[in-house]
């Protein structure tokens, strides 16, 4: 009976004990915990790239036409053709209103495949420094970067394209532009533009 009570008296310990502990070890690992959530947004500027009001195969120019070619007497020449003694002009509008980044562009004409030009059919085209005409040399890149800006037409420019058939008064059955008559020409026009890189401001 002595014994049973003594194996009471720890079992009682034991438990007392184990409560005890629970108590000090709850009180050591007790802390504040707080989680606070979030999320990083971003909106993506918008790009916009045309040219000639087209996105991607703009309308085929006509030198021939009344709107590219300088009108002359009918009885010279017939209308919708060009020949020695010609000259006219075009424009290629580059379009970057709608983007939200500034816009670098480049420009080539060259002579399609199949296509020999004289050389006295001359071009110029706009010179972006200091807005004048300058030479250009068919299938030369033109490059340029139009800045970013607010408005429907902040973002545009106009690029001049002028053409010259010189009238050679010194020509000969051996040097005249005889093997161009009655031709077709073409012109392949490619403009390409890219996100202008930002550059970061000085602190």
């Amino acid at each position: 009976m002595k014994r049973k009570s003594q194996a009471s008296r720890l079992g009682v310990l034991a438990l007392a004990l184990t409560l005890v502990t629970t108590c000090l070890t709850g009180g050591t690992m007790a802390k504040y915990v707080t989680e606070v959530t979030g999320n990083a947004t971003a909106a993506v500027a918008a790009w916009s790239f045309k040219v000639n009001n087209e996105e991607t195969t703009m309308t085929n120019i006509d030198l021939g036409s009344t709107a590219n070619r300088t009108a002359y007497v009918t009885d010279d020449i017939k209308e919708g053709v060009i020949a020695p003694g010609t000259s006219g002009s075009f424009d290629i509008v580059i379009d970057g209103s709608g983007s939200e980044v500034g816009v670098d562009y480049k420009l080539n004409i060259a002579a399609a495949d199949g296509t020999t030009l004289p050389s006295d059919l001359t071009f110029t085209t706009d010179n972006a420094s200091s807005g004048t005409q300058a030479s250009y040399t068919l299938n030369n890149e033109l490059t340029g970067t139009i800045d970013y800006a607010d408005g429907a037409t902040a973002m545009k420019k106009t690029i001049t394209v002028k053409w010259t058939w010189d009238f050679g008064d010194s020509d000969t059955k051996d040097s005249n532009d005889n093997s161009y008559a009655d031709k077709d020409w073409t012109l392949n026009i490619t403009a390409t533009g890219t996100q202008a890189e930002p550059t970061a401001q000085n602190p």
